[in-house]
């Protein structure tokens, strides 16, 4: 009933009855309406985004076929769904309220159910301005925040189902909310698609949790801490609250048919929740590595973001007189294809781009006099991670390619090595599943790559298999460097070939080839 424009505003996009029966089955269980009705209580229900009061609706009947009396509380911005639908003749205490920013005193509930919008804080028909009011960085999707919020306002023992967007798995700014949440509750069951389920353009999946015990706390706590490393903020994300309960099997099934999945080994606590979803998209299970330290300890790694992007536009073309432009399709794992392939920037073709730094205004010319030095470079939004080196320091990065300058020069084909292998692959895809611009597609940032553990092994004989072009002699090195070997070392091996293959069946590079 409401215009486009509006419903991607609200982030009003309504559940199929399929998905609701799925959350609703398993976050009202027999357990806890029994234990409600012990209480002499009826089982409170709440959801804090309620639209037309489907999830209600199929509340209130679960309760009553196992034998219980409920109690349903509704909240939004506006009611007319509520009101327009009926809600099925359900008496439901409906408030019309932002629920984010109410104020829920010491109200608690059995059950929260629902399907919040999705704002994602990168668009400004969405964004709040307010930010997050539970910890989240100021990129956190508002769905984050009703996570949050709906385990807040649990009794012990009470349990939430919350159809939520698959970024928010992995996503940076939604990194201190995972990190409470698993402070608070246990993750019990877990559902994504990646086919749509609605209308909405995202990815979904469904998360089950269970309130711990204890009173519930209504502010977030975070525990996150920086340590600067260089010039670079790497966020190492680890477990809060001593004596924290051990985490059970995560119940897991996928797509429209909710198709059963097996269990997965999952650390909760571990900063990103990727190990619900990442064997799903074939990304094998991390085996223990032999490791040293960092990435981020040995190289500076940083991105460019709007200002350098904006700062280049005007300054590109074929007939420059200045450093070549390397975007992220010029660069395939070990070879850069400047000047032998068409590149993109800015919505315009180049064949070999170059960059006039002579109209760069002063923070430009700063930003390129940084760039100009041995480097890697490495591309995004990639099936595998791919990096080239830049021994010269010849070439000017694109947005949003990222680039690793090592501390000690010597070190650049290490650093490249690393990257060029299926152990650092499989690290920044578990990390970043979900968050890329398809399910496949590994999102790079400087934060997973900075993380990147290094190998305590030997790397010389993958530094001499990369500089001559053998990238699968480069993997299998690094990957024994990693103490990594037999059926794991395969798994990953196999995984991580099928991404490289991918890229050459793409672009056309030979197994072997010259730098």
């Amino acid at each position: 009933m409401l215009p486009a424009d509006e419903r991607k505003r609200l982030g009003a996009w309504y559940t199929p009855d399929a998905l609701v029966q799925h959350v609703v089955t398993n976050t009202i269980t027999p357990e806890l309406v029994v234990r409600c009705s012990n209480a002499g209580r009826p089982v409170r229900v709440l959801d804090p985004a309620c639209g037309d009061g489907r999830f209600l609706v199929a509340a209130a009947q679960r309760v009553r076929r196992l034998g219980g009396e409920v109690e349903l509380t509704g909240a939004d911005i506006g009611l007319a769904g509520l009101r327009s639908m009926g809600a099925a003749g359900e008496s439901i205490e409906a408030l019309q309220v932002d629920s984010l920013r109410h104020d829920w005193g010491r109200r608690h509930f059995d059950a929260v159910v629902g399907n919040p919008p999705f704002l994602s804080q990168m668009a400004a028909a969405t964004v709040r301005p307010e930010g997050s009011r539970f910890g989240g960085g100021p990129y956190a999707d508002a769905a984050a925040d009703f996570l949050a919020l709906s385990v807040s306002v649990l009794d012990a023992g009470g349990r939430a189902g919350l159809v939520l967007p698959v970024s928010l798995l992995t996503a940076r700014d939604a990194g201190p909310i995972r990190e409470w949440v698993a402070t608070a509750a246990e993750i019990d069951w877990f559902w994504w698609s990646d086919t749509p389920m609605f209308d909405a353009g995202v990815r979904t999946c469904a998360i089950g949790v269970e309130r711990s015990g204890g009173q519930p706390r209504t502010r977030h706590a975070t525990s996150t801490r920086p340590h600067r490393v260089g010039q670079m903020q790497l966020h190492l994300d680890h477990a809060v609250g001593r004596g924290l309960q051990s985490h059970g099997i995560v119940r897991r099934s996928r797509g429209p048919d909710f198709d059963v999945l097996g269990p997965v080994p999952f650390d909760p606590t571990s900063g990103h929740w990727g190990g619900l979803i990442a064997d799903s998209l074939g990304v094998p299970v991390m085996p223990p590595l032999l490791a040293d330290g960092v990435i981020a300890h040995r190289a500076l790694v940083t991105a460019n973001f709007r200002d350098q992007y904006y700062g280049l536009v005007g300054s590109v073309s074929d007939g420059a007189n200045g450093p070549p432009l390397i975007t992220t399709g010029l660069i395939d794992p070990g070879v850069c294809h400047w000047g032998t392939r068409p590149t993109r920037f800015a919505k315009q073709t180049y064949a070999a781009p170059r960059v006039d730094r002579t109209a760069f205004v002063p923070f430009m010319q700063r930003w390129a006099e940084r760039c100009l030095v041995p480097k890697v470079l490495l591309a995004t939004q990639t099936r595998v991670l791919e990096a080239v080196v830049d021994e010269a320091g010849e070439w000017l990065p694109a947005v949003p390619v990222v680039r690793l300058v090592p501390s000690d020069p010597a070190q650049l084909w290490l650093v490249a090595a690393v990257l060029t292998s299926p152990v650092a692959s499989a690290f920044v895809a578990a990390q970043s599943v979900g968050s890329g611009l398809s399910a496949a597609t590994v999102r790079v940032s400087q934060r997973t790559v900075g993380a990147v553990p290094w190998p305590s092994g030997d790397l010389a004989e993958a530094v001499v298999a990369l500089r001559a072009g053998d990238i699968d002699g480069c993997g299998r090195a690094v990957t024994a460097a990693y103490g990594v070997s037999g059926e794991s070392a395969d798994a990953l091996f196999d995984w991580w070939q099928r991404g490289v293959s991918a890229t050459r069946e793409r672009t056309g590079m030979p197994r072997r080839h010259r730098r």
